[in-house]
């Protein structure tokens, strides 16, 4: 009961004048921080003027309800990085893209709706361009997931490597009812750390969409040296069931620090469908523990 001893939290609420059969409603909004069960207690007090053998009397009275109302997650935000290929990655390199996914999953009985969404990055973070929102105005039902990709990439760490702070991920939302007014509340979910490493070369190719099945298709390899010392690279492609080319199938390259290289191939389809393009194989002659798997993880594989 609200007396003196338990005042009320949200006090004076004003109905004013309820006259007979009349029904009056009022919106209240409550914002629960942890789950579980909520006991509302529901004071009203209220008077009622009378007559009594011509004498106006004031009756004050109250009554008191309880409510008991179960508080559920509204939604459960899952992270992952992953490479331009979409493959998990546990750490990346700096200076290279990568990717950041975000899937908002619907835990909610009710319609969620997204009002917007906002990325906040570290400062051991840089967006390519620049982060809007790919989940604006969306309405989600129960078990829908809501996804957005961030395209990102790490600048020079003081450490060759460390696990750094990606920031933060804001979301705006509200309940889908039918009172416009509903106010919007900002969920923000801190982004895990991720490991970062430098890589001393770094490839990438340039080739088109598709190809033609006997028909020349340009393929345009960048192969940048990354550290202060001149690369010694050895570089060789595979041959492939699937493809004929032409250009150099062995060669052995000097890389200045800081410059790039170019090769350039002209691959020949034999079959149609997906195939699996020539593999390039890299070698470091000063950096053997660099595999040449790890270098084609940036080459798109067919």
């Amino acid at each position: 009961m609200c007396d003196e001893s338990h005042p009320a939290l949200l006090p004076d609420i004003a109905i004013g004048d309820l006259q007979p059969g009349e029904k009056v409603e009022k919106c209240l909004y409550v914002r629960c921080v942890t789950t579980g069960a909520r006991i509302f207690l529901f004071h009203v007090a209220y008077a009622l003027s009378t007559k009594v053998e011509g004498k106006d009397i004031t009756c004050r009275c109250h009554k008191d309800e309880t409510v008991t109302i179960e508080t559920v997650v509204p939604f459960e935000v899952a992270v992952k990085f992953v490479s331009t290929k979409f493959e998990h990655l546990d750490r990346v390199y700096v200076d290279i893209p990568f990717l950041l996914m975000t899937d908002i999953l619907s835990a909610s009985p009710w319609p969620l709706h997204l009002v917007t969404s906002q990325l906040q990055l570290a400062p051991t973070m840089a967006a390519m361009d620049q982060p809007q929102s790919q989940v604006e105005q969306v309405v989600l039902q129960t078990g829908e997931c809501a996804s957005e990709c961030f395209s990102l990439q790490c600048p020079p760490v003081l450490n060759g490597t460390s696990s750094v702070a990606s920031g933060q991920y804001l979301i705006s939302w509200k309940r889908k009812s039918w009172c416009a007014d509903a106010p919007v509340v900002t969920t923000v979910t801190t982004l895990p750390h991720v490991m970062v490493e430098t890589i001393p070369l770094y490839v990438h190719a340039e080739l088109p969409s598709f190809g033609r099945v006997r028909e020349s298709m340009p393929v345009r390899y960048h192969i940048q040296n990354r550290t202060g010392l001149v690369q010694d690279v050895e570089m060789s492609v595979e041959p492939s069931d699937a493809f004929m080319f032409s250009g150099l199938k062995q060669v052995r390259l000097r890389i200045l620090p800081g410059a790039e290289q170019e090769m350039l191939y002209n691959f020949y389809p034999l079959m149609a469908g997906y195939q699996n393009l020539p593999q390039l194989n890299i070698s470091l002659l000063r950096f053997p523990a660099v595999s040449g798997q790890l270098l084609r993880r940036f080459l798109p594989s067919r």
